[in-house]
């Protein structure tokens, strides 16, 4: 358990440290640098890192970079769920940005707690984009479907390369309306491919 890259604990890298604590309590979940890059000797600002979170066939995981901005920089936090995409792909989509490495730990927190308490219904997320394909990714619970949807909207404002609509729904709904689709496809009255 715990960090397992020397250079995540550089004093340059807190944020690694304090980010591996969540191992400091008994936990069957792990945490592991996987990737950083921090050359203090680079051009420009250049600190990105990622690590996973891993507890059976859940993963989480938890990147971090430096945004540049005039004489000074914003660290960004981005924690993600490995979702499965609707070709039956491993895809981590984000459930969770800031510039708050506190506020990033709560978010990835609570959702190993809904997780590792009980048994979580899936969820999916639907990005329909106008005129366009939709994609459906697969969540193990409805608050990171819900929280999904919430940072897919927020990046879609005022972003013109963004035209989607996102709603959330339990997998069951979610089969129950393609079957409907289907049937209404094969009667020729409409549906839609997915």
């Amino acid at each position: 358990m715990g960090v397992t890259k020397p250079d995540a604990l550089d004093p340059r890298a807190p944020h690694w440290s304090d980010f591996s604590r969540i191992n400091e309590t008994p936990s069957e979940w792990t945490f592991k640098v996987l990737e950083w890059d921090g050359d203090p000797d680079a051009d420009g600002v250049a600190d990105r890192g990622e690590a996973e979170v891993v507890h059976g066939d859940h993963r989480f995981v938890v990147t971090t970079w430096l945004q540049s901005r005039d004489r000074t920089h914003d660290r960004y936090w981005g924690v993600a769920y490995e979702t499965v995409n609707q070709d039956g792909e491993d895809e981590p989509l984000a459930f969770h940005i800031s510039t708050s490495q506190s506020i990033a730990r709560n978010n990835l927190g609570h959702a190993r707690d809904v997780l590792d308490n009980g048994e979580p219904e899936p969820h999916v997320l639907i990005r329909d984009h106008v005129g366009g394909p939709r994609e459906t990714f697969e969540y193990p619970a409805e608050h990171m479907a819900e929280k999904a949807a919430d940072l897919q909207i927020e990046l879609k404002i005022g972003n013109d390369d963004r035209e989607y609509i996102v709603t959330v729904h339990s997998k069951a709904e979610w089969e129950r309306t393609l079957e409907r689709e289907r049937v209404l496809e094969s009667m020729g009255m409409g549906g839609r491919d997915v």
